[in-house]
């Protein structure tokens, strides 16, 4: 096998329609069978975990879902004639009504560098629809999960944005100093009951998936028992396969994990109808984002079923959310023009440089994203000024978009209560300027 050298999402919600037979797959190695452990260094985004490899030989972005049991390539078909060897089956995802294809191959090769697997099954999925760069703004081609991680025990830290993998029959850590839980798997994926307290005092015993693929706090299902608290507010808590996720946005009054007690965490409620696209299984009732998951250092084993957790230096961080009300979204890219200037002598007698002509600029081309404006959060500090669904975001505090990531987009818009953000947006062919004043609906 050719072994390339290693090298430096939003979420979605899939579940099978049709029952199909598994064929047995390799394990994922390590490529030395003498280490104990090794360190696979994620790019973290939104709290995302972004990890770089190579499928195929082709590199290759994943996003490590702790709630996804299969592995999913967003991808086109060179030649149609690979379709006849593949296994099709249907797929259905948040915001789509209708089904989406997705073609099962085999002996598939993932290699991460310190580890690899062969013989992986891959579920291709050639919908355009899927388009986890344009919601992250960086190029995410992939989702992996169980297939990864049931093979070893892992430690995950979003403080040194690192995944310290371990050999089962090498890990020797005692592990003291963090509280041992057990969780229960539903179709391969973790689930923690845990006690909640909420708003008007009453407390129930939920259960939560932890999911490192949602960038979110707390989610939890409204049904008969459970509904949104009357001071909640309308809310876009998430992207689906083409719609933006709407709920209602509320607090918590405290939820019990292990010896930690959590107060005052936000939480968004999703209505009944929605939330059946992600209670396939019907044994949840909520689901356990990486905001909540960031704030502890944490070992998953899920050969015993057990994770530990201890918290980090994020644990009282409650700053991150958005206070801007604006839900922006990257829908794609243009090609533009630009003169560039050409450094001429100044002459030395008169201080004053040649006039410029047409041969003193030369045109190089720029790739520019386009930022957009999808939705607006009701009530919200962009809902109160001149700012429109399909704007165009150009400048932020005068920077441009071109040159800053959806990280240090996001860092900006939840930035301290009251803090002024000027805006340089297109409506058209018109460039507009407006400015905001940051607020947290939550309070």
């Amino acid at each position: 096998m050719n072994r390339l050298k290693y090298r430096a999402v939003i979420f979605l919600i899939f579940a099978v329609f049709n029952c199909i037979q598994i064929r047995s797959q390799d394990e994922f190695k390590f490529a030395d069978q003498d280490k104990r452990a090794v360190t696979l260094k994620f790019k973290s985004l939104n709290n995302l975990i972004i990890l770089p490899a190579t499928l195929n030989g082709e590199s290759i972005n994943f996003l490590v879902d702790t709630g996804v049991n299969k592995t999913k390539v967003f991808a086109e078909v060179k030649d149609s004639t690979v379709l006849e060897r593949a296994e099709f089956i249907s797929l259905r995802s948040l915001g789509s009504s209708d089904p989406v294809k997705a073609y099962k191959t085999t002996d598939n090769t993932i290699d991460f560098g310190p580890i690899y697997g062969d013989n992986q099954e891959v579920y291709y999925i050639i919908d355009q629809r899927y388009d986890l760069a344009s919601k992250l703004g960086i190029n995410v081609q992939g989702i992996i999960g169980y297939d990864l991680l049931k093979h070893f025990i892992f430690r995950l830290n979003y403080n040194r944005n690192s995944l310290r993998i371990y050999q089962h029959d090498k890990f020797n850590r005692k592990l003291r100093r963090f509280e041992k839980l057990e969780f229960r798997t539903i179709r391969n994926k973790p689930h923690l009951q845990l006690p909640v307290k909420f708003l008007d005092g009453s407390n129930k015993e939920l259960v939560f998936l932890l999911d490192t693929g949602s960038s979110d706090a707390f989610w939890i299902f409204e049904n008969d028992e459970i509904t949104a608290p009357k001071n909640s507010f309308e809310d876009y808590v998430g992207y689906g396969l083409e719609l933006v996720v709407s709920g209602k946005r509320s607090k918590l009054k405290s939820v019990n994990i292990g010896n930690y007690d959590l107060e005052m965490p936000r939480v968004a409620y999703i209505d009944s109808t929605s939330a059946k696209l992600f209670t396939a299984d019907r044994y949840k009732n909520g689901i356990i984002g990486s905001e909540i998951l960031r704030r502890f250092v944490t070992f998953f084993d899920y050969n015993n079923r057990n994770v530990y957790i201890k918290s980090s230096a994020s644990y009282n961080d409650n700053s991150n959310y958005d206070r801007s009300g604006l839900i922006l979204l990257f829908v794609g890219e243009e090609i533009r023009s630009v003169k560039t200037p050409i450094l001429v002598k100044i002459d030395e007698e008169t201080n004053y440089s040649k006039t410029n002509t047409a041969k003193d600029f030369e045109i190089r081309l720029e790739i520019s994203k386009i930022l957009e404006v999808v939705k607006i959060r009701p009530n919200s500090p962009a809902s109160e000024i001149d700012i429109l669904e399909g704007d165009r975001i150009l400048k932020l505090d005068g920077k441009n978009v071109n040159r800053m990531n959806l990280e240090e987009i996001n860092n900006l818009l939840r930035s301290e209560e009251g803090k002024r953000i000027k805006i340089q947006l297109q409506r058209g062919k018109a460039i507009l300027k407006r400015e905001l004043f940051l607020r947290s609906q939550l309070n």
